[in-house]
């Protein structure tokens, strides 16, 4: 029983291993409590450690990510939770920076949210929280009106999905109302602009 119970956690880089999912979805699992207790830092540090668990995929690669939704879905699935609640993190922790989100420090954790987010949609489209939390990490950076403009796309392709619950299109909707503001009456255009 020991043997088995160490090798969930035996891990060969690049080696796809059988136990590899078992033991990242213990370590995620571990994660979440530690999130939920407020540890944001030892959260973040073992969603990676979750993500370190799973074979290597390259985000850039569209045939990769098409072959791993078909063959491996619960893979799929885990990797996108652990980078949608990797993202959340760092939402969290940009929003605590001390000196305030326009810091250097603060950009950091949204711009890290933003990559996870936004690689969690591309591997599962249908996951509303990926494109909530990309939303959120593009609202999060300094503003611009393309910022703003993904921000409001991410946003509406989370209402899209069917897995949004009631409370969470609430609060998207809100969010969104912010996003298009922001959008379209935030960001000055130039007194010089020759399509003014």
């Amino acid at each position: 029983y020991l043997s088995l119970s160490l090798s969930l956690y035996t891990h060969t880089p690049n080696t796809l291993e059988m136990s590899t999912v078992p033991a990242a979805e213990v370590v995620k699992g571990e994660a979440n409590a530690l999130y939920g207790d407020g540890k944001l830092a030892e959260a973040l540090a073992k969603y990676t450690e979750a993500l370190k668990l799973l074979p290597d995929v390259d985000p850039d690669d569209e045939e990769e990510f098409e072959a791993l939704r078909t063959s491996k879905p619960d893979e799929t699935k885990l990797r996108t939770v652990v980078l949608s609640n990797r993202a959340q993190c760092h939402l969290q922790m940009g929003k605590a920076v001390p000196e305030g989100i326009e810091s250097k420090e603060a950009r950091g954790h949204f711009m890290k949210a933003n990559m996870d987010a936004a690689f969690a949609a591309e591997l599962s489209p249908d996951y509303a929280k990926a494109h909530y939390r990309k939303g959120l990490a593009l609202l999060g950076m300094p503003d611009t009106q393309q910022r703003s403009k993904e921000a409001t796309m991410a946003l509406k392709a989370a209402l899209a999905c069917k897995d949004v619950s009631d409370p969470m299109r609430k609060e998207i909707t809100e969010v969104l109302k912010y996003a298009d503001e922001r959008r379209f009456d935030g960001v000055d255009m130039p007194e010089n602009c020759t399509i003014c």
